[in-house]
Parts: C-alpha cells; sequence; structure tokens
C-alpha cells in the first residue's frame, strides 16, 4: 500500500511539473509555438478617435492575419495604461507589452535620436521616418537608448510650424518675449535664442495651455491642427519647417524573445522600416488636410521667405553645433551621425 501511494504521489508531482514547464514562455501559457495565442498590450497617449489609432488598429489586424491568431495585439490609447513622458519606461520595464510615444517627453535619454529634432533637418514626415529609421540600423550605438526593449519602427512627424493665438509672427522682434510651448530641448534651445519662452509640455496639454493663455503659440506639426483640435485656439501661423517631432514604437525585449522564431520575423516584416514609411506617408496626408482646414477657419498663413530664414538661422543654428558637441561629450557619434542625416536628407 506504501509503495502504491508512493507511486501515486509521483505521478501527481510529475504532472505539477508538466503544467508548470507548459506554462513558462509568456503571460498566457504557452509560447507562440505552442499554438496558444500570445496577448499582448500596445500603449500610446494619442486619443481613440485619432489618426494613428485608426494605424495601429489596421497593424493589429495584420499581425493576426500573419500569425494566423498566434500575436493578439490590444491597443490602449489616450494613455490610460501610462502618462506620455512613461511610455518608453513603461515598455522597457515590461509594465506595457509595446509602448508609442514621442521621444522628446524624456530630454537627454535619446541624444543620438534627436539628431532628427534639429533645425531644418527635414522637410515632410515620410522622408524623415525613413532617414531615422536607416541612421538607427547604420550606427550601432543607437542600441544603447532602447536598452530593455526591441525598436518595433521609429518615424517623425510632418515639419514644426509656429501657430499663435494672438500675434501674427512675421520677424524675430514679433517672437521676442512670447511663451511658445515646446516640443524639445533642442527646439527649447533655439527658441530662447530668438527671444521666447519655452515652455516644455506633451501635446495633450496644448489646447488647453492655449485656450487658457498659459502659452502665446506652440511649435508643432501641421497634424496637430487637424487631430488635436488646435485650429479653434490658434489664430496665426508662421511657416518656417523648424524641426520634426521624432517617436518610438517598442516592445519589451524579453517579451518579444519570448516569441517564436517565425513570429519574431513577422513582426518584424510588418513593422520595421515599412511602417516607418508608411506613418510618415499618414501624417504627411494628414498635414495636407489640416492645411486646408486651417484656411477654411480664417487662420492666417504667413511663410517665412528665404531671406527671412536666412535671418533666424543666426540664432537657430547654434544648436547644432552644440547638439554635436553634447553628444561627443557622451563618447558618442555626434558629428557622424549630423553628417549622415544630413546626408540623407539632402538625396
Amino acid at each position: 500500500m506504501k509503495k502504491l501511494l508512493n507511486v501515486k504521489l509521483l505521478v501527481v508531482l510529475l504532472g505539477v511539473l508538466f503544467i508548470a514547464a507548459c506554462g513558462s514562455g509568456n503571460k498566457d501559457g504557452e509560447s507562440t509555438d505552442g499554438g496558444k495565442a500570445v496577448k499582448l498590450d500596445l500603449s500610446h497617449f494619442f486619443p481613440p478617435a485619432h489618426f494613428q489609432e485608426e494605424e495601429i488598429q489596421g497593424l493589429i489586424e495584420e499581425i493576426d492575419e500573419a500569425t494566423d491568431g498566434r500575436i493578439k495585439v490590444t491597443s490602449y490609447p489616450g494613455g490610460s495604461l501610462a502618462a506620455p513622458d512613461e511610455q518608453f519606461d513603461a515598455a522597457a520595464t515590461g509594465s506595457v507589452d509595446i509602448s508609442l510615444s514621442v521621444h522628446g517627453y524624456t530630454p537627454n535619454q535619446f541624444p543620438l535620436t534627436s539628431v532628427m529634432e534639429l533645425p531644418f533637418m527635414t522637410t515632410d514626415a515620410e522622408s524623415g521616418s525613413k532617414n531615422l529609421w536607416e541612421l538607427y540600423q547604420e550606427f550601432d550605438e543607437f542600441d544603447q537608448e532602447y536598452a530593455g526593449t526591441v525598436p518595433l519602427w521609429l518615424y517623425t512627424t510632418d515639419p514644426g510650424q509656429l501657430f499663435t493665438t494672438k500675434k501674427q509672427v512675421k520677424s524675430i522682434e514679433d517672437l521676442k518675449g512670447m511663451r511658445i510651448r515646446s516640443p524639445s530641448a533642442e527646439t527649447s534651445e533655439w527658441l530662447q535664442a530668438l527671444g521666447a519662452t519655452p515652455v516644455s509640455m506633451p501635446m495633450n496639454e496644448n489646447f488647453e495651455a492655449l485656450e487658457r493663455g498659459v502659452v502665446d503659440g506652440t511649435i508643432a506639426p501641421w497634424e496637430a491642427i487637424y487631430t488635436w483640435g488646435l485650429d479653434e485656439v490658434v489664430k496665426y501661423a508662421t511657416i518656417g519647417n523648424f524641426y520634426s517631432t521624432t517617436m518610438f514604437v517598442v516592445m519589451n525585449e524579453g517579451e518579444f524573445n519570448a516569441l517564436g522564431e517565425e513570429d519574431q520575423k513577422v513582426l518584424k516584416e510588418l513593422t520595421n522600416g515599412r511602417m516607418a514609411e508608411q506613418t510618415g506617408k499618414a501624417f504627411d496626408a494628414i498635414s495636407e488636410k489640416a492645411i486646408e482646414q486651417a484656411k477654411e477657419k480664417g487662420i492666417e498663413i504667413y511663410e517665412l521667405s528665404d531671406r527671412d530664414l536666412e535671418e533666424w538661422s543666426k540664432f537657430i543654428n547654434p544648436t547644432i553645433q552644440n547638439w554635436i558637441d553634447k553628444v561627443e561629450k557622451r563618447n558618442l557619434p555626434g558629428q557622424a551621425v549630423y553628417d549622415r542625416a544630413v546626408e540623407l536628407r539632402d538625396k
């Protein structure tokens, strides 16, 4: 009888160990090679009605179809899982599986990536996005900035313009003393050089700050006029293609490594350079709609001439050398990355 009990106990123990072994691999109890769906959350700060959420939903469907349902991604918009400036750390620590946000919301965390936020680096979102992804692939040093994650794609918005509420800005003198919302440290530097007072602020706080007069204007892409409702509060636009906001979509490294090789390959094929280009095109398309909408709303548009930009550049361009020096002091190839970014831009 005792021997029989021991045999039964051994069978139970082996069963427990087998179940435990099957439960390793991912949060759903099996790796993608085991046949069950892996459920991943994707966190971002865009509102549910934003066109970026539409892009994400389209990608989610493609992933589901390409993996025969083995990977199920659920999008959580509106910063419901993490604040805009906490998105990257949320993915790196595993609080979320995939996150999307703006690099500039965490200053100095992405020194090389911020090259694309320097003045006059892009004229449209598609080329800017493709160039940023190319830089990431060419320079291994970029990997340090994304520790704990696997970048799925990087991209830029359409170029940023100056939008104001009470006064049209046609000259440097007009800008002096104005409080201007800034999306990044690089932009804040040249705004200050021009005599403005930069106010760092994420996009989701922009509308209220403009409406309440906390800031007199904002540096933002045309896209913000269309998708964030800024056409309701701004009255003037000054066009200079000053900068581009850079953005990331990253996945927790552990979650990515837990996927089967086939699913890793599929995920990369559906994202990476393909989504960088696609997202850039989407921003450019929205930019065109935003310009038309601004005209319909009576927003007065002033485009800086080449002569104007030459004068503005005397104050703006020192930011570039300052950026190179700052990055080089961190033993990173700032000059090489900048030179390559310019080469890609000018092609």
